[in-house]
């Protein structure tokens, strides 16, 4: 993994700003596709913050923090790569909600929520820049609360948007 993309691991549950957890995100490729222009990088990455906390899960935004949620056992125990980018995943979502966009959209299914499209496009993008092959695009996508149909959905929804970049 790049060094950009190492995502730091030796933190405490608490809030941190995500410099700390992810100090070279600015090197990446992907990094110039999660600002906007209305957002700049590195003022969105200076304003982020991130949660660890004991729980069940995995990483989430809280809205009305905001701050990005990371479950601490997923944060000691993930994949390096798929924290990595979710992480990147989670970010994008955090500059979609300063844009004003609706995060949880429940008139949309998930896997068709116009900001999970583009948080899990951006992650994707990275993934297969970064090695991933297809199987293991669809392992990253996959989660405890989707079909493979859903996933299937997801990520023709992850193609259609890329293809309009």
């Amino acid at each position: 993994m790049p060094e950009y993309a190492r995502v730091v691991r030796t933190l405490e549950c608490g809030l941190h700003p995500y410099r700390t957890l992810l100090p070279r995100l600015e090197e990446s490729p992907i990094a110039c596709r999660i600002e906007s222009s209305s957002m700049p990088l590195c003022r969105l990455i200076d304003d982020a913050r991130v949660q660890i906390r004991p729980g069940e899960g995995y990483v989430w935004v809280d809205v009305k923090k905001p701050a990005i949620i990371l479950i601490e056992g997923y944060y000691r125990a993930a994949d390096p790569v798929d924290l990595y980018l979710d992480m990147v995943h989670e970010l994008t979502h955090l500059r979609q909600l300063a844009e004003g966009k609706d995060l949880w959209d429940s008139s949309l299914d998930y896997v068709d929520r116009p900001t999970e499209i583009e948080g899990y496009a951006l992650a994707v993008k990275e993934g297969i820049r970064l090695g991933l092959t297809e199987d293991d695009v669809i392992s990253h996508l996959s989660n405890p609360w989707m079909s493979e149909a859903d996933v299937a959905r997801l990520r023709a929804n992850i193609d259609r948007f890329l293809d309009g970049q």
